[in-house]
């Protein structure tokens, strides 16, 4: 019996390499498209918050409720002449009405006198101060007194206001005969009105009159004593 040998096929030596050999293995391909740095829109965005920055520290300045004013830095005695050593400023809260000298605009009152007693941390303003030398005229002088509200004839009391000055001289008994008497000391005028004491309720003032040499003595024993009083004077005497 005869046995043929068959040669396998070309496709079937190709099919056998295959199952043979290992397959490689398959490379991975990336669904996201690369990325490229930007650096130029980084940078950018970096300058964007910066300005950003700035524009919001401006406008929070622009809205603060603060304002600088000029304060006295130290106390300022009648008719001395200020110069900037004598002022310094500080921030407050804003307030409607408020009259104040600003950082630029002190040279409004620099090498002026003071027309009153200007303690120190007042806030100033241009009419607390009169032109030098013609703040103390020769032959007078500048007396102060703490005085309450009856002893002076208006609340509204002001510098440049008019008055006369009186001594009260209280009578010895109750009797109405005996009654409480007084006499003209001297005229004045008006140097500077404070309020003596803090809160709306005060009702003492501190009033500082501009008077002749030669009553200063019995005005200011009688602001010692209690006895001072004032009275309004109309524009002609």
């Amino acid at each position: 019996m005869s046995r043929t040998m068959q040669r396998p096929s070309a496709r079937v030596e190709a099919s056998r390499s295959e199952v043979a050999e290992p397959s490689s293995t398959p490379s991975v391909v990336s669904l996201s498209a690369p990325k490229r740095k930007r650096p130029s829109w980084v940078l950018a965005g970096m300058l964007l918050v910066g300005l950003s920055a700035l524009m919001a520290a401006w406008v929070f300045n622009a809205t603060s409720e603060t304002m600088s004013v000029m304060v006295a830095a130290r106390d300022i005695s009648p008719g001395e002449v200020v110069d900037s050593s004598d002022l310094r400023v500080v921030e407050m809260g804003r307030t409607d009405g408020l009259r104040a000298i600003q950082p630029s605009q002190q040279d409004l009152i620099i090498g002026r006198a003071a027309r009153g007693p200007i303690p120190a941390g007042t806030v100033l303003n241009t009419d607390l101060f009169s032109e030098k030398g013609k703040v103390i005229p020769p032959g007078f002088v500048v007396v102060g007194a703490s005085v309450e509200a009856g002893a002076a004839p208006t609340s509204g009391l002001s510098a440049g206001d008019q008055v006369d000055l009186l001594g009260v001289v209280k009578g010895t008994s109750a009797a109405p005969a005996d009654a409480a008497v007084a006499s003209v000391l001297g005229s004045g005028t008006v140097w500077s009105v404070e309020r003596v004491g803090s809160g709306s309720t005060s009702t003492k003032l501190w009033v500082s009159v501009l008077v002749p040499a030669d009553v200063q003595a019995a005005v200011a024993q009688a602001a010692s004593d209690g006895r001072l009083r004032l009275t309004l004077v109309g524009a002609d005497g």
